[in-house]
């Protein structure tokens, strides 16, 4: 039990010491960049959330958005594939009947 709370606190310690590292850096940069890096930093908070959102709501629908959008993408390729091929049999049946025309008249 005495090592759990040393540990914990020894934790603690480094916690601190690295938020206030991460302070002095915040700072460092908002002096040297200004309002550039607060830019950077407001995106960067933004992709945090949207990220956020996308994997709560992955985790509430059971579908990765990859996964999804893999399928979406080979339902498409599936249907202009479909539709190539539908426009091959046209063309082909065309250039029969322009051959069968040539040869005939």
């Amino acid at each position: 039990m005495m090592l759990t709370l040393d540990i914990s606190a020894q934790l603690h310690v480094q916690y601190t010491r690295l938020k206030a590292q991460i302070s002095q850096l915040d700072r460092n940069l908002a002096t040297r960049y200004g309002h550039r890096y607060n830019e950077v930093k407001q995106k960067m908070g933004g992709s945090k959330d949207w990220y956020e959102k996308t994997k709560s709501e992955a985790q509430k629908s059971g579908t990765i958005p990859l996964e999804q959008k893999q399928e979406e993408t080979s339902h498409q390729f599936a249907q202009a594939g479909s539709a190539a091929a539908r426009k091959e049999q046209v063309i082909k049946q065309q250039l029969k009947e322009l051959w069968r025309t040539i040869t005939n008249g």
